[in-house]
């Protein structure tokens, strides 16, 4: 088997900044808003935006990594070549 053919098992969940995490950050704060019953909603949230805000920055400080696999990306891939993560 050579190096195109080799099947690549990715756990999402310990990849730091990757898809699932990010989309996790996202359901914690819309709970966290929903089921909140406090007046003033912000400072509660607060340390869910700012996650949601290093995420991001995790993600678009390395364009040329996949944020789903980790592997290099090829300049201009609208997918990663390696485990199919939509990067555009």
């Amino acid at each position: 088997m050579n190096d195109n053919e080799a099947t690549v098992f990715v756990n999402y969940d310990k990849v730091n900044g990757g898809p699932l995490e990010l989309e996790r950050a996202y359901m914690e704060l819309g709970k966290a808003y929903y089921e909140g019953k406090f007046e003033d909603p912000l400072p509660c949230l607060l340390p869910l935006f700012d996650r949601i805000t290093r995420i991001k920055a995790a993600q678009d400080k390395a364009p040329g990594i996949c944020p789903g696999c980790g592997k290099p990306l090829k300049p201009g891939a609208a997918f990663c070549g390696q485990c199919g993560y939509k990067v555009k």
